[in-house]
């Protein structure tokens, strides 16, 4: 199985159908059922949420509570944080394009949420709200098939990129995301536009594999901590016991990259996300300074 593979979406045509919300309106024919069959995928696919809104513990801390941040001091684990992406409802667009018997399929969602950062250190999690205005972008690939339930079959994805909203705020960036699966590299993403064939290019996991992923961050953020980004791995299928989201710190190889292993417990259609973000994001309850970038990578476990 090979993650580089062939693109399949070309880019977008100047004729395309255009919706909004969480169901077609205004289409009809073809697009329509594009826009449905899209609704129908596995909602893992195409998670809009990953890492879930729970607020949890932070990573252990390094040194003693005490918050002031200035260029040049050591990064300091938050009690708690978490985010809230939805306290108002998201909108939603999809662009369909079709081209003879392929459809292709942009999405956009963009919340207006809280970043939450909990630094009392009173046991108790009780965290402060700053603004976050993020927007996922995702992008599908179906082609015509009279046996699918819609008349469209999906045949491709590429991953979810979420990205500060306003472009001047993305100082945040990954720029690459290595998967290996029992010692073996399956491959590299480094375009989170690049379609991905769901045969051969989505990985296909099964119980017991180990995964380990590897992250290379740029930040231009200039806030002097050290180091400038903390990176957590967020993943559904890491325990048997449950099927939620589980937020795992990943290890800061000293060289741009970070480095986390998990080991698939339980079989379902979900997403791995890698999340940077800034280390003054979270070193604070009040504040404009949320930077991030997230990659959720798709993929399916079986027994």
């Amino acid at each position: 199985m090979r993650i580089q593979s062939t693109a399949l979406l070309a880019a977008l045509a100047l004729t395309a159908t255009a919706c909004s919300d969480d169901a077609p309106t205004g289409v009809s024919g073809d697009e329509a059922a594009v826009q449905q069959a899209y609704l129908d995928v596995d909602a893992g696919y195409f998670d809009e949420n990953p890492g879930g809104d729970d607020i949890l513990e932070g990573a252990a801390l390094t040194s003693s509570p005490g918050l002031y941040s200035a260029p040049g001091d050591p990064y300091v684990a938050p009690e708690h944080w978490g985010r809230r992406r939805a306290p108002v409802r998201p909108s939603r667009d999809r662009v369909v394009v079709i081209e003879g018997d392929t459809a292709k399929v942009a999405v956009a969602v963009r919340f207006d949420g809280r970043f939450l950062v909990d630094t009392t250190f009173d046991g108790v999690p009780n965290p402060g709200a700053k603004p976050m205005h993020e927007t996922l972008r995702h992008r599908a690939v179906f082609v015509k098939d009279s046996t699918a339930p819609r008349g469209w079959r999906l045949v491709g994805m590429s991953i979810g990129n979420i990205v500060d909203s306003d472009p001047a705020r993305r100082t945040v960036e990954i720029t690459s995301m290595a998967v290996a699966v029992n010692g073996v590299a399956i491959g590299t993403v480094t375009d989170p536009n690049h379609i991905y064939p769901l045969d051969g290019g989505v990985p296909t996991l099964h119980l017991g594999d180990s995964v380990v992923v590897t992250v290379a961050v740029t930040n231009t953020t200039g806030t002097g901590l050290v180091p400038p980004t903390q990176l957590f791995l967020h993943v559904r299928h890491c325990r048997a016991d449950r099927d939620t989201w589980f937020r795992i710190p990943m290890h800061d190889n000293g060289d741009g990259t970070w480095t986390i292993g998990w080991t698939v417990r339980r079989p379902g259609i979900a997403r791995m996300a890698v999340d940077a973000i800034d280390s003054e994001a979270l070193q604070t309850q009040v504040g404009d300074n949320y930077r991030s970038n997230i990659w959720a990578f798709p993929y399916r476990s079986v027994q």
